[in-house]
């Protein structure tokens, strides 16, 4: 009558969808309602309402103010979705670039969306992580939309040191901070990106933090006339991509 398998049958039944009646022989009978409530229940399915919202939602009364207020929240719910799918698929989009291009070489000039983000270290101390762990996991939760990053300050490029000491951060797009909901700005930092030399890098976790492998960055935005801000981010991409050790990243150096 629906074109339903016996196991979904036998599961609708199980979950309360409709109480079936038994002949004598065993088998089930189903009335006409039984199928009209089934395919309302499928049709609640469609629009993205779990299981037991759909079961909960049949036994009310569906032309009322509050079954159309269910509809428009549920569309609001798969509309942000829908804005988290798009990063995902964007986050593809330029993973599958970064596959099919010779990183070291990509130097551009781009509009940089700002971000905002929570330190997970001070350098190598991580006891701040300790200090802003809500904080964090608020981020992280937003996995479509957050990145574990790195940021330096570029007055280490000043110092006699051969190497940068980045800290660890968990960053979002400063335009979807309304995701985080009410959360403790406390330990959130503004990061002003705007015009930012970006461009990719492969090389190992020792490598890339040696000032010797920035050379060509800086000797590109000397040459093209401008000057570095205060940080430097540096966004993973590939992790161990060729199995050697070597990370796929992009570096965003904001300049004037």
């Amino acid at each position: 009558m629906t074109g339903l398998p016996q196991s979904k049958i036998r599961y609708y039944e199980k979950i309360g969808l409709f109480k079936v009646k038994r002949m004598k022989n065993g088998y089930r009978w189903f009335s006409p309602e039984d199928a009209f409530r089934v395919n309302a229940f499928r049709c609640l399915l469609q629009y993205g309402f779990s299981i037991e919202e759909a079961v909960r939602m049949l036994d009310e009364k569906q032309q009322t103010e509050q079954f159309e207020q269910s509809l428009k929240r549920q569309r609001y719910t798969l509309t942000h979705e829908k804005q988290l799918l798009e990063y995902r698929l964007q986050a593809l989009d330029e993973a599958i670039g970064l596959l099919n291009m010779e990183p070291g070489s990509d130097f551009s000039v781009q509009d940089v969306p700002d971000k905002i983000y929570v330190y997970a270290s001070n350098g190598r101390d991580f006891s701040v992580a300790g200090q802003a762990g809500e904080t964090i996991s608020r981020f992280v939760e937003l996995l479509s939309i957050s990145s574990y990053a790195r940021v330096i300050e570029t007055a280490q490029f000043s110092s006699e040191k051969p190497e940068l000491d980045p800290s660890y951060v968990c960053a979002i797009p400063a335009s979807e901070e309304w995701r985080l909901g009410t959360y403790d700005r406390t330990h959130v930092h503004w990061m002003n990106l705007g015009k930012c030399i970006v461009y990719h890098r492969s090389l190992t976790r020792e490598e890339s933090v040696r000032k010797e492998t920035f050379a060509l960055l800086l000797d590109w935005m000397t040459a093209h006339g401008y000057h570095m801000r205060e940080k430097m981010m540096i966004l993973p991409g590939f992790l161990n991509l060729d199995g050697c050790g070597k990370d796929m990243e992009t570096v965003i150096l904001p300049v004037i």
